[in-house]
């Protein structure tokens, strides 16, 4: 009787363990994973290419008006004061008509007469101004003996004060020179050089 008094303990040990192991064990938790960042907003910069192209042809259709553009992932935002409704939406479907541009967001003002008028007479003064700007520059590029036959467009922009190149040249040197020449005839503002290189045959 007192062989089994020494196995009591242990075998009391071994129920404990053998009731523990029948129990599920509980796993932890899952970790929460920290939520991604979303990709649904779209920020990145400005297409300052093709708002040169939008404005330049707002220029050619509404050469009285003062509208600034900004393209951002080819949406076109249009600021600035118009006459009437009409040439509000008018600018829009301008803007619209720019190959790359798939929406505008328009922010045009109808203003009165008298503040349309001021704001005319304001851009009928930078207009005169581009142009002698874009016609100084141009005649520089003209006369130049290895760029004079390029096809070379000088686009001037007055409210950033800045002169864009754009077409085709033959050479990265080429293309350096139109950029020079173009800093030379206009040193009191900015040159962007967006000529692109394209070996002739």
């Amino acid at each position: 009787m007192r062989r089994y008094r020494y196995y009591l303990p242990l075998l009391a040990t071994f129920a404990a363990a053998a009731v523990a192991s029948a129990q599920p064990s509980q796993s932890p938790p899952p970790s929460e994973e920290p939520p991604k960042p979303s990709t649904s907003e779209r920020v990145g910069p400005s297409d300052p290419g093709l708002a040169l192209e939008v404005q330049a042809r707002l220029y050619q259709e509404m050469p009285n008006s003062s509208l600034s553009v900004l393209v951002r992932y080819s949406v076109a935002t249009l600021n600035g004061n118009v006459r009437t409704d009409a040439d509000r939406q008018r600018a829009e479907s301008i803007a619209l008509g720019v190959p790359g541009v798939v929406g505008v967001d328009n922010k045009l003002s109808v203003a009165p007469p008298v503040t349309v008028a001021a704001i005319e007479d304001a851009a009928v003064t930078t207009r005169r101004e581009n142009d002698d700007i874009e016609e100084n520059v141009a005649q520089r590029l003209r006369t130049d003996a290895a760029l004079g036959s390029r096809e070379i467009r000088v686009v001037a922009d007055g409210l950033t004060n800045t002169v864009t190149l754009s077409g085709t040249v033959s050479t990265e040197e080429e293309k350096e020179r139109a950029g020079r020449i173009a800093v030379s005839a206009f040193p009191v503002g900015q040159v962007r050089n967006q000529l692109q290189v394209q070996q002739r045959l």
